[in-house]
């Protein structure tokens, strides 16, 4: 049985968050360091990179995955080593401390908080055009939107408080009318009647309940309160600014292979379970990749190409982070996010 990811984010963030806490910005930017990763070239002439994923191998990252084994990694020069996330991995502080030149953050409010705390990076892409976190609930439910949730109980891991109080807040419902309730990774209390809501990762614990024969309804973050995207790319500033064009090349590549998988999630899922094995069931694979498909293309992507970023929703999402106090200090686009590496990658060329 494989890691739960609310587990994993949970202790992640918990992580993170401790260390921020021995200094308020500073106490995290020591303990990662600042130095970057430096890309080298591999024997085949090709740049060698590391990206660190922020879970373990999963249809999630289904396409980079594809982006090598289809070649178009290498066809842009590149030699890319995917590094799966460990119990502990907090991509953040891998690539602040030089482990990997490019990591994925699972969510736009989890970039904003170690920026704010004063790491060195920037999000330069994100594969996800949604936020993935969501407000699970029964399908049989009486819960059509975030106004219904007065009076009732919603159930939640202790580090997703405050992304629940900014959606309250946001929709005008007083903290005080809605019981939150602390119940941790397992949806089981949804499923018992102990709890109305439960918050939870669009393409996990749904598809759990589903293949259980358990109908369910989420509402994603982005949707009531809490705009941002999923799997935030991230690179030093260093990075960013001394070696735009390989950034630029491992969106262009990415890119690609995200089209490729969206176009064939079937062998986009034989090759996850096949090449980057981790223990994950074939059906729920199957189920997670159909789940994501819709959520990695937008009117923006549809205008730009995948893994763009719009600096509207992301000044959105700065707004809901300082609503919420998640943020240590005042933050703006420029501080966060660059448009430079998508806009370069519309005019790479293979090499």
């Amino acid at each position: 049985m494989t890691m739960s990811r609310r587990s994993f984010l949970a202790r992640s963030g918990q992580t993170c968050a401790a260390i921020g806490m021995a200094s308020a910005g500073a106490g995290l930017l020591a303990a990662c360091g600042s130095s970057s990763a430096r890309s080298s070239s591999s024997g085949s002439g090709k740049t060698k990179i590391t990206f660190q994923e922020s879970y373990i191998n999963n249809a999630e990252f289904a396409g980079y995955y594809m982006a090598v084994q289809k070649g178009f990694f290498a066809k842009y020069g590149l030699d890319v080593d995917i590094v799966s996330a460990g119990a502990t991995t907090d991509p953040r502080t891998v690539v602040a401390d030089g482990g990997a030149q490019i990591g994925v953050v699972s969510e736009t409010s989890d970039v904003l908080i170690g920026i704010s705390q004063g790491v060195p990076y920037k999000c330069f892409g994100a594969a996800f055009q949604v936020n993935p976190g969501c407000l699970m609930v029964l399908g049989k439910s009486d819960i059509y939107g975030v106004r219904d949730l007065e009076g009732k109980t919603i159930g939640m891991q202790d580090n997703a408080r405050q992304q629940v109080i900014g959606i309250l807040e946001s929709n005008n419902v007083p903290v005080g009318k809605v019981n939150l309730q602390v119940v941790g990774d397992d949806p089981t209390p949804l499923v018992l009647g102990k709890i109305d809501a439960y918050t939870a990762y669009a393409f996990d614990e749904p598809i759990a309940l589903k293949m259980q024969g358990i109908s369910t309804r989420c509402y994603s973050f982005s949707d009531i309160g809490l705009p941002g995207y999923g799997d935030n790319l991230i690179a030093t500033n260093d990075t960013i600014n001394s070696n735009p064009d390989m950034l630029a090349r491992f969106v262009r590549a990415s890119q690609e292979g995200w089209q490729y998988a969206i176009q064939n999630p079937s062998e986009a899922v034989s090759v996850t379970l096949k090449d980057y094995p981790s223990g994950n069931n074939a059906e729920q694979q199957k189920l997670q990749m159909q789940a994501e498909i819709p959520m990695l293309s937008s009117a923006v992507t549809k205008a730009h190409g995948l893994l763009w970023v719009s600096a509207s929703i992301w000044s959105k999402a700065i707004a809901a982070a300082q609503a919420s106090q998640s943020l240590k200090k005042p933050l703006t686009v420029g501080d966060t996010l660059t448009l430079d590496i998508l806009q370069r990658a519309a005019n790479v060329s293979p090499v």
